[in-house]
């Protein structure tokens, strides 16, 4: 599950399992006609379940990317978030 969590308590929602801060994740998303895979996402990583949650920043940085990719014809795209440009 990819998003914040609700309480700050370092713990993963899904499964309970530690939340590791200041990690990389490579997160999928499935759009209607089109899979994006973002790497190197900022991310707290549970140490059990291995589920990604992003913080607030990050969050729109990668909204707004996926938001452009629904109007490209592609299948599959691969991007690295690094190569995204920061918010103005």
């Amino acid at each position: 599950m990819t998003g914040e969590r609700e309480r700050n308590d370092g713990r993963c929602p899904v499964c309970g399992g530690r939340l590791l801060p200041k990690q990389k994740a490579t997160i999928p998303f499935v759009l209607e006609n089109t899979v994006a895979v973002i790497k190197d996402v900022p991310a707290e990583v549970c140490a059990s379940c291995h589920e990604s949650y992003m913080a607030g920043e990050v969050t729109d940085r990668v909204t707004a990317l996926l938001k452009q990719l629904r109007s490209l014809q592609t299948e599959v795209s691969v991007i690295s978030y690094s190569a995204l440009p920061r918010a103005a």
